[in-house]
């Protein structure tokens, strides 16, 4: 039983250290600071020279070893009054604090990132840099680009094609919840569109829906769609489903000028 014990408390220690090993990885630690300082929380308080021939170091490198975590904030020896020399580092509750603040400062990195996103695809060209094309399948990935317009847009940009189709598959759901946000932004959208009770819809709602929609009456019908934004059009087949991305600043300046001469002799 005794030996059944130790096997488990071994297993467990090594399961936690991992997990530990892991999260000082995230930290920017690298591997030799973070099997010192593992070695250091396992043997507790202990003089440096037992710690550097734990770990198979050289005295002067085990000193530097905890001088990297003093500036990563994992350790706190110089501190420590000369009486009182036992190293031991700060306790893993310290490190969960740091991936915290390293977590809240990513969201808050993000966050500004997004926030500026339209205005830097405003500035960005493209001039003789690769064209970009993507073929995206899936109902999942449909509704992912769909979604990226805003975040990368200045507005929501200009729709041309079947509204009854592309919203039949995202789901007026989708559609609405979309909106609000493009609202909330204070996003305008140009939709030039075929006939359909879709259409119409949207038409009856444009005052209150940052929208102007307009409809091409005579064209023959189609079940696709194009959606341009900053310098990239998405061209919408929903039957697949499939989605294709392109990123090239003169297709888009092309298609644009189609949408406005159209949009221009559109009802």
């Amino acid at each position: 039983m005794t030996n059944q014990r130790l096997n488990m408390t071994q297993k467990i220690t090594s399961e936690l250290n991992k997990t530990l090993y892991t999260s000082l990885e995230a930290l920017g630690l690298s591997k030799i600071e973070i099997d010192f300082y593992i070695t250091s929380l396992n043997l507790g308080p202990t003089t440096i020279d037992q710690l550097a021939k734990r770990t198979n170091l050289a005295r002067p490198n085990a000193y530097k070893i905890i001088s990297k975590l003093e500036e990563k904030k994992l350790a706190a020896f110089s501190t420590r009054k000369k009486y009182a020399r036992n190293f031991i580092v700060e306790p893993p509750t310290k490190a969960l604090e740091l991936l915290r603040q390293k977590g809240e400062n990513i969201n808050s990195q993000d966050k500004n990132l997004v926030s500026i996103l339209p205005d830097l695809m405003a500035l960005y060209h493209q001039g003789e840099t690769s064209t970009k094309i993507k073929v995206l399948q899936g109902e999942e990935i449909y509704l992912k680009i769909f979604d990226q317009i805003l975040e990368e847009a200045r507005d929501g940009g200009e729709f041309f094609g079947s509204t009854h189709d592309f919203i039949d598959f995202i789901s007026w759901e989708h559609e609405l919840n979309w909106q609000k946000r493009r609202i909330k932004r204070n996003y305008f959208i140009k939709v030039l569109a075929l006939p359909s009770e879709s259409t119409n819809e949207l038409v009856a709602k444009d005052a209150e829906s940052l929208r102007e929609t307009k409809i091409l009456q005579n064209a023959a019908p189609f079940k696709t769609s194009f959606q341009l934004f900053a310098n990239k059009v998405i061209i919408w087949q929903p039957r697949a489903p499939l989605a294709l991305l392109i990123e090239d600043e003169y297709i888009v300046e092309m298609l644009r000028s189609i949408f406005y001469l159209l949009w221009n002799q559109a009802k």
